[in-house]
C-alpha cells in the first residue's frame, strides 16, 4: 500500500510541477493580450480564450495538488481541542464520505457532457475562438480521478499513522 501511496504521490506532484509552469505562460499570454489589444487595437479572442483555458487547467488540476501538500482551506473550529489520533480518525472520515463521493459525483456527473462535446468535437462559440472546447470539459472528470487518487494517497497515509 505504501508502494501506492509514494506512486499516486509522485504522479500528483509532477502534475503539480507542470501545471505551476503555466501559470508563468499564462501571465506572459495576459501581457501578450494587452498589448495587442491596447497598444496596437488588435483583438484576439484565440489567444483570450487559451488564457481561459490555462487558468481552467491550472485550477483544476491543482486541487489535488492543494490537497497532497496539504494546502487546502480548512475550517478548525473543533479539532484546537483534538488529540492527534481524533483528527486522524476525524480526516479519514472526511475522505472516505465527503472527498470520495464529491470526486466519484464530479467524473459521473461530468462524463455525459464530455462524451456529447467529443461526439460533436464542440467548438468555442466565438468567432475566431479555440475550437477545442471538447478538451476544455474533458478537465472536469480528470480533475475528479485526479482527487479521487489523492484521496486514496491520503486515506493509506493517515491509516498507517493510526496504526503505529
Amino acid at each position: 500500500m505504501k508502494k501506492l501511496q509514494e506512486s499516486i504521490d509522485n504522479l500528483i506532484d509532477r502534475i503539480g510541477y507542470l501545471v505551476s509552469h503555466l501559470v508563468i505562460i499564462m501571465v506572459f499570454l495576459v501581457i501578450i493580450t494587452l498589448f495587442l489589444r491596447y497598444v496596437l487595437n488588435i483583438g484576439n479572442i484565440a489567444l483570450q480564450e487559451l488564457v481561459m483555458y490555462f487558468h481552467a487547467i491550472f485550477f483544476m488540476f491543482g486541487i489535488a495538488y492543494a490537497i497532497k501538500e496539504n494546502s487546502h482551506v480548512k475550517i478548525d473550529i473543533l479539532s484546537n481541542k483534538l488529540h492527534q489520533k481524533q483528527k486522524d480518525v476525524i480526516f479519514i472520515l472526511g475522505i472516505i464520505f465527503l472527498m470520495i463521493p464529491f470526486s466519484l459525483f464530479t467524473i459521473y456527473i461530468s462524463m455525459d457532457m464530455v462524451i456529447k462535446s467529443w461526439e460533436i468535437m464542440e467548438q468555442s462559440g466565438e468567432a475566431g475562438g479555440l475550437n477545442l472546447v471538447y478538451i476544455l470539459k474533458s478537465i472536469i472528470p480528470i480533475s475528479g480521478f485526479l482527487i479521487l487518487l489523492q484521496s486514496f494517497s491520503e486515506l493509506i497515509k493517515k491509516m498507517i499513522l493510526i496504526m503505529k
